[in-house]
Parts: structure tokens; C-alpha cells; sequence
């Protein structure tokens, strides 16, 4: 049996009464045991039945590990000093055995009341590799225990606290993270994350052009497009963790976090097809539905077979990063974080946080959200616990609906669109007559493309400059010999008048060829016959109208910098194209697009030359000529409308069939408008995937 040491008590009484001896047991336990600040917030004491805990307290006490200063604050009893050993022990909710133990001293054996200043620190080791008790285990449950000889009344007391996260910042993060210079552009425009509520847009520069009109019949248009964004932009998105101390107050904490995951999910935002026209909208509605009920998530961003991520499962949106350690200079072109996929909720990923260095406190993932315009993305982050023992949910699961969370933090609308830049508005002469560019705009903004003018607004050619480089241009040895003979050199083009160009009267052509090649009339037959010409020109109607050809070609060459000029559309004013349009079998021109000679990618021409007398009678007008040629130089082919005058060119299954009143068209009996297959073909759809009857695109 164990030895019970006694202690002997004597009472005195008064005289008349009874002297009582009373013998006690000496005995050791814990009375109290709680984690407390000194603001008197503490933890609450349990004690095994049938001890009575003491009052006060509560189980779901915080504080802020290391930067806040706590205790453990015990009271025993060791009335004889039988407890010869006591220990702490921190446990977690899954394990057994503690994270970490802690003897007391001798003196801290002592009856009576105690406080051992504590902050959370606690050894380094697996659990808690910067030595501070984290989130990622908590709750915690703090157990004192004591040993020694004689009667044990309580021996062992507990209590529970917690390390929380008291919420998240979604932040936009460094560009200096990425490794593309288009990446790091584009987040520095974005500037800052939408808040909930909000939209922004995600402008992709896509100066893209056509260099031959047989591309506008393919898919070169698409194949361009994801050679120059690939799987999408990439965006560095980043989350501060706050931690709750015992006064509910936010503080920054980083080592708290641990290894604790988070989860960052996206949504996909419904696009809102109201603004177009019916014809379109139909078109659209039918595309935008394509495999949505075996998507998941489900959504209508474009799906995975026409160059978008929506699919089953979605293509990655957080693609997998290795990270690096923390250190106080972060890499150039290096993403910190580690980031991998959920298992089962693969369109998801985690991501860790650094607990010190640079973007300590911080975690973050690279959202790469498709290239496709229209798409439309909201992107949530929380804490992430995939093991719940307490009946909640398991957070790593294949059903794609949001997830519940305490702790959330989740962006606007992030919203993709392509940008393409007017590097030069010029007009020739002041009386050229001016047009609305925002109109003009509004027709490509219907397909999330931005036509962004930079520049600078209309300027108006210098004379010196235009003659120089209309000489220069008829000098080019890719223009037939008879487009040089037919422009008199001693004539300045500049002053002839708001048209583009002045060519020689038919009489006066014949005189030039046969001035140049020494020759007499019956020899003008044989050489204005020659393969690159496409008339008879000894006739006078069949000359005035290839002079429309190669006033075209002329300006074309004129106005080609080569691939080092400004990206983007030059837009040319005129007032007329030519000065014998309007005779013999002349034909007037409201406006043309033109592939440069050096065949640039990312520049092109558009020449208005159309005046206000040119829009009458009718619906078509200036700004609907200029945007009608910018469809061209985007890859967009002539529509098939109206049906009795189908112009010269026309791709049927490159329009909705139903789509009469497509912009590319030339029905003037209505306003025209991009039909819905030109508008999915502008935000970077594949063309080749998708069917003239919209019918046929819900369900490949």
C-alpha cells in the first residue's frame, strides 16, 4: 500500500467544552489551470469528475502566439510536498501524443498559485517548425499533470485554447514575380483587385492582324491569339492572414500560420447577353451553353474545344508552383508560394504561407484565367481543413458548388477582354469629314474588345511628308511599272485636293506608257495586257477603275514603316480615294483595309475615304465603314448579306447564317451590326468549332 503521511491539528477550547484531536491526510493536486492575459481574458479549467473546475473562463479563449503576452496560470495543493513531478503537456485535436512537454521545476511545484509567463513559443520541431504554436493545429488542449507519493485528491487539470485567423486581404502582387514582360504589364495596369461588387477588366494586348485576305477564311486569327497568351494571362494574387488576439483585434502574426493550407476556388460569373441584338443574342446564348450541364464547375466561360477552360474537369486556373523558401529579397521572376492541386476538387488548388521574410504573413497563388474575352471569373480564398472530426465539412470534395467557410476572402469580377490599340488617327486635309470613334468602338466593345486610340487624337498630314512618301512608295518595285506611269512626279499630291490621289487622265497615261517604252499605239494593246493588270487598259473606263486597285496599293506602300512602327491601326482620312472615280467606269470608295507590303502582324491600315455625301438614303454610315474594314484587318471575312448582291469575298460558315444583319455584310437596309459567330471569333473562340447554325453549338 502507499505510504499517507499524516499531519496532527490541535483545537483549543473553552473551559467547560471538549478538547478534539483531528488528523488530516496530506495531499498534492491542481485546482486551477488556465491560459490567461493580462487583460483578463483567460481560458476556462476542466477537471476530471467528480472535482468541481472553478468558474469563469471560456473554451474558446485566443490569442495571438508570440507577439502577444499570455501565461499559464495554475494553482496547487502539496500540503506535505508529496508531488515530486509535474509536466505540461500541448496536444492537438488528431494526436495522441503532445506536440510538446515542458517539467516544472521544484519551485514551480510549490502549493499555492503560479503563473508561468508564456507567449506561445514553444521548442522547434516537426509541428511547429518557427517554434510558435499555429493555426495549423488548433485547437489546442494544455494538460498539467503531477506525480509524487500519498494522496493524489486531483492530480491532473486541462484546459483549451485556440490560434485563429481572424480574416484575409486579397491583395494584386508584385509584377516582379513573373517571369513574362506581358504579365508583369498587364498586372500593373490592373493596378489593384477588384472588391466584391466591383469589375474589372483583364486587357489582353492583342495587336493581330491580318497579312494576307486568305487568312480571314481559316483559323489563323485563333492560332495567333494563344501563340501570344498561351493558357491564359497570369495574375499574382496574393492573401494577408491576420490573427486574432484575445481582445479580437486583428495583429500580424506570420510564424502563427504554421503550415496551415489555404484553399483558393473560383466562380463563374453568368455574362448577361441583353445588350445584343436578337439574332446575335440567340447565337450567343446557344454557344455560351456549350456542355454546361457536364461542366464543373459549371458556368458559361468558354469551353475547353473552342480555346477556353471550362470542361470536366476545367483546365487549371491555379497552376502548380514549386515556391521557394522565405528570404527577405524575393526572386526576381520566381513565384513564392507553393501551390498544388486538390485532389478530388481539381479545378482548385492550396497553397501555403511564409511565416517570415519578404511576404511573411502572406500566401498566394498565379491566377491564369483563360485568354478567351467575355470570360468572367470571381476567385474566393479560405482556410483550408480537409480532415473534420467535429461533424463539419470536408473541404476537398468533387461537388463543385461554393464551400462553407468562417474565413473568407473573395475578389469582384475579374473579367477578360482583348485591347487593340489606333496608333495614328490622320486626315490629309481639314475638310475631311470627322466620324465618332466611340460609336466605332461601342460595335468591337460588344465582343470584350477594346479599341483603345492612342493616338493622341487626329492630326492632319504634312505636306512634305505626305509628297516624300508617295514618291518614295511609287519607286517600290512590288507596284506594276503601269501604276508608276499612270501618277505624274511633278504633280504634288498633297495639294490636289482632300482625295488621296491624282492620276494621270486616260489620254495621258497612254502618252506616259508610250513616252517610257518608246513605242507607238499599235504596241499599247500587247504591253497594257500584261498578267498583273486585270483590264484592258486601253479602254478608258477599264483604266479609271484599276486606278482604284492602285491607289489602294499605292497608300499601302506609302504608309508601311515596317515591322518597326507603332503597333496598332493606322487610320488614313481622305475625301475620296481617287480623282477619276467619278468618271467612265471609275468606282467611288467609302473606305478599305489594306495589308501592308512587309506584311507586319502588328500593324495594319484603314483608309476612310468616304465624305458626308456618301451616307445617304440609307443606313450604313461613316462609322460602320470604318468598322466594318477594321473586321477585316481583325481576320474577319464579307458576310453573305443581302442575298441578291453578296459581296465579292463572302464566307458563309464564317457568319450566323441567320445573321443578315452582320457588320460585314452590305445590307444598308438596316443597322449592321456583328453577328453572334463574329463576335465569339473576335473574343478568340475557335471559329473551326463552332457552326453557322447556333443551333448546332450547345452540344458539339
Amino acid at each position: 500500500m502507499p505510504r499517507i503521511s499524516l499531519t496532527a491539528s490541535v483545537a483549543l477550547t473553552p473551559p467547560g467544552g471538549r478538547n478534539r484531536n483531528r488528523l488530516r491526510p496530506a495531499t498534492f493536486g491542481v485546482t486551477d489551470l488556465r491560459v490567461s492575459t493580462p487583460e483578463g481574458s483567460s481560458s476556462r479549467c476542466h477537471l476530471p469528475a467528480p472535482f468541481q473546475a472553478p468558474g469563469g473562463g471560456e473554451d474558446g479563449f485566443h490569442f495571438a502566439p508570440e507577439v502577444e503576452p499570455a501565461g499559464v496560470a495554475y494553482r496547487l495543493t502539496n500540503t506535505a510536498g508529496l508531488a515530486r513531478a509535474g509536466k505540461l503537456e500541448l496536444f492537438t485535436r488528431y494526436q495522441k501524443a503532445p506536440l510538446w512537454t515542458r517539467e516544472l521545476s521544484t519551485e514551480e511545484l510549490t502549493a499555492g498559485d503560479h503563473r508561468l509567463p508564456w507567449d506561445g513559443r514553444v521548442p522547434v520541431c516537426e509541428a511547429f517548425p518557427d517554434g510558435v504554436v499555429t493555426v495549423e493545429h488548433s485547437p489546442y488542449k494544455l494538460k498539467l499533470t503531477l506525480q509524487g507519493s500519498g494522496w493524489a485528491e486531483c492530480p491532473v487539470a486541462w484546459t483549451y485554447f485556440h490560434v485563429l485567423v481572424d480574416g484575409l486581404d486579397l491583395e494584386l502582387g508584385d509584377p516582379r514575380v513573373l517571369a513574362r514582360p506581358q504579365h508583369r504589364e498587364l498586372t500593373t495596369s490592373l493596378g489593384r483587385l477588384p472588391a466584391p461588387g466591383q469589375r474589372a477588366e483583364l486587357r489582353l494586348v492583342s495587336n493581330l492582324f491580318k497579312t494576307d485576305p486568305l487568312e480571314m477564311k481559316g483559323d489563323v486569327d485563333f492560332r495567333q491569339y494563344r501563340a501570344t497568351w498561351g493558357n491564359g494571362p497570369e495574375l499574382p494574387l496574393l492573401a494577408r492572414a491576420w490573427v486574432k488576439d484575445s481582445r479580437g483585434r486583428r495583429v500580424d502574426a506570420p510564424k502563427a500560420l504554421g503550415r496551415v493550407r489555404f484553399l483558393w476556388d473560383w466562380e463563374d460569373e453568368a455574362e448577361d447577353v441583353t445588350r445584343h441584338a436578337p439574332r446575335a443574342r440567340a447565337f450567343l446564348e446557344h454557344a455560351l451553353q456549350r456542355q454546361c450541364t457536364a461542366s464543373r464547375p459549371k458556368g458559361d466561360n468558354a469551353h475547353k474545344d473552342v480555346g477556353g477552360k471550362r470542361g470536366t474537369p476545367s483546365s487549371a486556373v491555379f497552376p502548380r508552383q514549386q515556391g521557394y523558401a522565405p528570404q527577405a529579397t524575393p526572386r526576381e521572376g520566381a513565384f513564392p508560394f507553393r501551390v498544388v492541386p486538390c485532389k478530388k476538387r481539381g479545378w482548385a488548388a492550396y497553397s501555403e504561407a511564409w511565416t517570415s521574410g519578404a511576404f511573411a504573413g502572406r500566401t498566394g497563388v498565379l491566377f491564369q484565367p483563360s485568354r478567351i474575352a467575355g470570360d468572367a471569373w470571381r476567385v474566393t480564398v479560405q482556410l483550408a481543413y480537409d480532415r473534420r472530426r467535429d461533424g463539419g465539412v470536408v473541404l476537398d470534395v468533387e461537388d463543385d458548388a461554393p464551400l462553407p467557410a468562417a474565413v473568407r476572402a473573395s475578389t469582384g469580377v475579374l473579367e477578360t477582354w482583348r485591347e487593340v490599340h489606333i496608333s495614328r488617327i490622320v486626315r490629309k486635309h481639314p475638310s475631311v469629314s470627322g466620324f465618332s470613334l466611340t460609336t466605332v468602338q461601342e460595335q468591337f466593345a460588344r465582343a470584350f474588345l477594346r479599341l483603345v486610340d492612342r493616338s493622341g487624337g487626329v492630326s492632319e498630314l504634312e505636306a512634305a511628308d505626305y509628297n516624300a512618301r508617295i514618291s518614295k512608295a511609287l519607286k517600290s518595285k512590288k507596284l506594276p511599272w503601269q501604276a508608276r506611269a499612270a501618277i505624274d512626279p511633278a504633280v504634288d499630291q498633297y495639294a490636289t485636293g482632300s482625295h488621296a490621289l491624282t492620276f494621270r487622265t486616260h489620254a495621258e497615261f497612254l502618252a506616259a506608257v508610250k513616252r517610257e517604252k518608246r513605242c507607238d499605239d499599235a504596241a499599247l494593246p500587247r504591253l497594257l495586257a500584261a498578267p498583273r493588270v486585270s483590264q484592258p487598259l486601253t479602254e478608258d473606263w477599264a483604266y479609271n477603275r484599276q486606278c482604284k486597285d492602285w491607289a489602294k496599293d499605292i497608300l499601302a506602300t506609302a504608309f508601311d514603316d515596317g515591322p518597326g512602327g507603332e503597333p496598332g491601326i493606322l487610320l488614313l482620312q481622305f475625301s475620296g480615294l481617287y480623282n477619276l472615280e467619278r468618271e467612265s467606269g471609275g468606282i467611288p470608295v467609302n473606305g478599305f483595309s489594306k495589308d501592308f507590303p512587309s506584311r507586319s502582324r502588328t500593324r495594319c491600315v484603314v483608309v476612310q475615304c468616304g465624305s458626308a455625301t456618301s451616307y445617304s438614303g440609307n443606313s450604313n454610315t461613316l462609322e460602320q465603314t470604318i468598322a466594318h474594314e477594321i473586321g477585316h484587318q481583325l481576320f474577319l471575312p464579307h458576310a453573305p448579306f443581302p442575298l441578291h448582291r453578296i459581296p465579292g469575298g463572302a464566307t458563309p460558315a464564317g457568319h450566323d447564317r441567320d445573321g443578315s444583319d452582320c457588320l460585314m455584310g452590305y445590307d444598308f437596309s438596316v443597322e449592321r451590326r456583328l453577328c453572334g459567330l463574329c463576335l465569339l471569333r473576335l473574343r478568340g473562340w475557335n471559329s473551326r468549332s463552332l457552326n453557322s447554325d447556333g443551333s448546332r453549338n450547345r452540344y458539339p
